[in-house]
């Protein structure tokens, strides 16, 4: 379970890329009044609160004795940091671009 958070941590080193380009969104003067752009800063900025929830839970669960659930609280972060790579990936040329 240690293993699986240490993995969960490194997440936060493309999050902070991510964080920091996440308002660039807002390049335009009417994004401001969309839903979309807010909803992604929404998103974005609250990743770091996902980790450290699901990291709580995950060793509350190892304090009562179940480990199993705890191992699963512990993938939660790499489960929504991989979803969220594919989303990105997909709406852009990413994968694209090393396919060939």
């Amino acid at each position: 379970m240690i293993i699986i958070q240490i993995c969960g941590g490194l997440t936060f080193i493309p999050w902070f890329m991510i964080a920091g380009l996440a308002f660039l969104v807002f390049d335009s003067p009417r994004t401001t009044r969309r839903f979309f752009p807010w909803a992604l800063i929404f998103l974005v900025y609250s990743y770091p609160f996902i980790v450290g929830g699901s990291y709580w839970w995950a060793w509350s669960s190892v304090i009562l004795g179940n480990y199993t659930i705890g191992c699963l609280w512990s993938c939660l972060p790499l489960i929504i940091f991989i979803l969220g790579y594919f989303l990105i990936a997909q709406r852009t040329d990413l994968l694209k671009r090393y396919r060939r």
